[in-house]
């Protein structure tokens, strides 16, 4: 299957710098805003989302909040201009992943994509074992 990746980012630089980054490796969707955003989430389901966290409108922390609320296993990092430790920590604590500041190193960010999208994989995989019945019980002899 292959994963989606969303953008969630009123900067159109953003959104072409890393849509560049992943083409031909997985889909990449774009928002500008945050309400956008939240609809392409409930329709395309992507596997990570990256997050502005200052946008007109919704902002990224109060879309973040929406996201966990629909109850998906979307993974979110969040993107922000400045270093404010404050916002990035009640960030982590609304169940963000982690927080990239910008202007950001294109091969980060190709990094947390890589790690992020290797780990769902695994969880997938370890889910599936599960489902399947690989446990044999001993009979025993009366």
């Amino acid at each position: 299957m292959a994963h989606k990746i969303l953008i969630i980012d009123d900067e159109e630089n953003v959104l072409l710098i890393v849509k560049q980054a992943f083409i031909g490796h997985c889909e990449v969707l774009t928002a500008t805003d945050g309400e956008a955003g939240l609809e392409m989430i409930k329709k395309e389901k992507p596997s990570l989302v990256f997050l502005d966290i200052a946008m007109p409108g919704l902002s990224g922390i109060k879309v973040l909040e929406m996201i966990k609320g629909l109850g998906l296993n979307t993974i979110v990092w969040m993107l922000t201009g400045n270093e404010d430790l404050d916002t990035a920590a009640l960030t982590l604590k609304g169940g963000a992943s982690g927080y990239l500041t910008k202007p950001f190193d294109i091969s980060r960010v190709r990094t947390v994509v890589y790690n992020t999208l290797l780990d769902l994989e695994k969880t997938r995989n370890e889910s599936k074992a599960e489902d399947k019945p690989w446990r044999v019980e001993k009979k025993t002899s009366k």
